[in-house]
This record gives structure tokens, sequence and C-alpha cells, in this order.
């Protein structure tokens, strides 16, 4: 029995059929569910009502992260991070330091198939769902545990989040401009979305292999390492030359000028790539100046390498009068990689390769509203537009799981909530913070 239905037409997806337990927090974890429900899995999230992650339970009037009228009196269901990240899943809550919780998770864990998390090394086995006990009650199963650095090692019980990994990695001293210390970079941590596409592959690969043998399987996916493989041209290079990377910013050791360069407006930017002197000569002509192709600062990539600070200086003369997307059609038009750089407010969503794409989904939320939201990341070719509903309130789907899929009476469920075992309000109290200071094993 499934509980989720496709709205509309019917649908083929790749992981219908499948049912996951998602046990996760942050991004890595919660990235990984909306990756398998856009895929058609039936996701059910779980969560408690003592200690939920779903941004502040008593967030300022004008605190950020809150459409329309701000955090509303249910911010827990209003978050606009939590509901960009968990579209496409059902909304359950246990509370899994009881007996009743536990218990109530195997036997869900029973009909289903993949059970994955991302708390810290230990804590599933401490709640009573290790991978054995989940294989007794399931001997199929498929489960994954994606803490920051594994379950096996030295690092294995140090709690993380994506900056840490990112640090660890080495990430943190590669990115930047050179001039800034090695503490200082973005505030996105690319550890996370990497950690939660690798276990989607993961899972993939184990439901293959399920199907092909009949047999379920133990994950142990450490983040810090799934991240590292991105890195692998400069442990090469290090490996070969001997000397670590230092930053470059945005620039090129084999292009010039390459950057990002001030446009028309108030921060307004375009990116330029000139990979040869072909594309060199062109956008001289492009930007007026087909004399600086013979300059001799600038004749040969290896002077321009040398010359880049001024070079620089007349490119961002050019740009800075004209329209980011203006600069853009003329460059890419000569066959020159170009293009805007786009905040995450109305750029984005009047970007017209992502309007051609279709990324944007339209997407009424209960407590929310109609709001454009990011959608899935691929488009397949068994089905006719996007899969993209709302993220599940807290608690949401209880009493579908709880008596339509696993038999409880209407008085087991009356007592669940009286014990607070179940609830869709948080408790008076419920911790925000310790819950990653005790489960996240990477966010």
């Amino acid at each position: 029995m499934r509980l989720a239905e496709a709205s509309g037409k019917s649908r083929r997806l790749p992981l219908e059929g499948v049912r996951a337990l998602e046990l996760a927090e942050i991004w890595a974890g919660p990235f990984c569910g909306s990756l398998l429900g856009d895929m058609g899995a039936e996701v059910v999230k779980v969560e408690s009502i003592q200690r939920i992650a779903r941004g502040s339970l008593n967030p300022t009037p004008d605190a950020g992260g809150y459409p329309g009228d701000g955090p509303g009196e249910r911010p827990w269901n209003r978050s606009a991070n939590f509901n960009a990240l968990n579209r496409n899943k059902l909304g359950l809550t246990l509370d899994l330091t009881s007996q009743q919780g536990v218990e109530a998770f195997l036997d869900l864990a029973s009909v289903s198939d993949v059970v994955f998390t991302n708390y810290a090394y230990g804590v599933m086995d401490r709640l009573g769902l290790g991978y054995e006990t989940l294989r007794d009650v399931k001997p199929d199963i498929i489960v994954l545990f994606t803490p920051g650095y594994g379950n096996t090692g030295p690092y294995k019980s140090h709690k993380s989040m994506g900056m840490a990994i990112d640090a660890l990695t080495g990430h943190t001293a590669l990115r930047g401009y050179p001039d800034l210390d090695l503490a200082t970079n973005s505030l996105v941590h690319h550890p996370d979305a990497v950690g939660g596409v690798t276990a989607v592959f993961a899972v993939c690969t184990a439901l293959f292999h399920r199907a092909r043998t009949g047999r379920g399987q133990f994950i142990d996916l450490s983040q810090a390492e799934a991240f590292m493989p991105h890195l692998g041209e400069i442990f090469l290079e290090h490996g070969m030359q001997g000397a670590a990377k230092e930053r470059r910013g945005n620039r090129h050791r084999n292009m010039a000028p390459h950057g990002c360069y001030p446009c028309a407006g108030e921060d307004r930017w375009v990116t330029i790539a000139v990979r040869n002197e072909h594309e060199w000569k062109s956008f001289c002509e492009v930007i007026g100046s087909p004399e600086l192709a013979d300059d001799e600062r600038f004749s040969s990539i290896q002077a321009r390498l040398a010359n880049q600070d001024e070079l620089d200086v007349l490119v961002s003369e050019w740009t800075s009068s004209r329209d980011r997307y203006e600069v853009t059609d003329l460059l890419q038009e000569k066959k020159i990689p170009a293009g805007p750089v786009l905040d995450s407010g109305g750029d984005t969503y009047d970007d017209p390769h992502l309007q051609a794409r279709d990324y944007f989904q339209v997407v009424t939320h209960s407590e929310v509203g109609t709001y454009p939201m990011s959608g899935p990341i691929w488009s397949l070719a068994s089905q006719e537009g996007k899969r993209h509903e709302p993220a599940p309130t807290l608690g949401q789907h209880n009493s579908p799981i709880l008596r339509d899929l696993l038999g409880r009476s209407s008085d087991e469920l009356r007592r669940l909530e009286e014990g607070n075992v179940i609830g869709t309000v948080p408790l008076v109290g419920s911790d925000m913070g310790g819950v990653r200071r005790a489960a996240s094993g990477g966010a």
C-alpha cells in the first residue's frame, strides 16, 4: 500500500513503489530526500515535537527566511529554507526516545524499502534503530547512514556541519580572494549539496543491486569523503608539483580575461572567460578596441596573465557602462563564454534560461500560500511536467501513516498524542539548537 498519489495524469517515475524513511535535518539529508521524491519515491520525513529543525520557534516579526507576512503563528511550518528542501514528502512526528515511538518506526520500516539519515555517528544505535535492528524487521532493507566523517575511523564521533567539512577537506583554504585570510570564504558550503547528491546515487545503486539479487545492504557514507573527489585536480597538482594550490579568486591560470566584472546598475555584475587567442581577438572587436589584440601587454596568453590587473581595469571600463545582459548577449554571439551574475531574488525568477527549463514551480502550501519555488533539477522523459508537492506541515500525515498504513486505531492515536509521542505542534520549550548539537552528522 502506498499513501502518496500522483495528482493529475498518471505518472511513471523511476522510483515509484519505493518507500524511504527520512531522519534528516538541515541540508544534505533533506536534499537527498527531495531528490528521491522528485523521482517518485514515497518519502516519509520523520520528526519529533520535542526537538525540531525547522527554524526558530520564536522569531522576531521581521525575521528573514519567512514569506509574505513573516513568521506567523506557526513559524515552524513557514520556514522558506525548510519548505524548499522538503518538497514531495509526507510528514510524520514520532518521539524516538520513547518505546512507543521506536515501535511505530520499526513497524513502518517493516513495510519500507529505505531508511536514511544524516544524524551523527551512533545516534541511530542509541535510539535502538541501528542497522541490525532494522534488518531484523525487514531483511532486504537498504539503510544509509551519512554522518560528516563516516561510521569508522578516528573522526567518526566528531559532530559536523557543512562549514566544518568544507574546512577539513581543504576547500575553505582554496576558495576566496588572495588578499583575504584563509578563514574567509563564501557562506555557501558545497559539501552539503554534494553529500545529498552522493547519498541519492548510493541509494539508487543499492536499489538496483537489490532488484538483481534480492539483498539489501548497509551504506556507510562519509560526507567529507564524498566531497573530496570534487577536489581531485587539486590533490593531483600537489602530488605532481609538490606545492599547495593558492587562492586565485575569479582568475584562471590559463585564461585571461577571466573574472567577474561590474555592470551598469547597483551591484550588477557579469562573468567573462576568454579561452584562446581567437576569442581574445573577437573580444577586442566587440569592445571596440581591436588594437588591444596587438598590444604587447596582451598579445599572448602569457602576456595577459602577467598583466591581469591592467587588463581587468580595461574590461571593467567597458562593462561598467552596459547592462549585464547586453554584455552577455554581445559576447555569446561571438561564442565567448559570458553570463550575468544573478541574486537569489527576482533575478533568478526572471532568468530566461531557468524559465525555459521550467525550473521554478508554482506551489500552494496550506500555511504559506502560493509561491514559485525551486523545483526538481531534471526533466524525465517518462513524466509530463515536474513533480512538486509542497513540504509537509509538522505531523501533517500522522493519521494516514499510523492509521491507514500501520493499522493503529483512533484510540491508539489519541493515546500517542496525549503522551506526546506524536503531535502537530512543538512542545513548549522544544529544543531548536540542541538537535543540531546532539544529532547532526553533517548539514
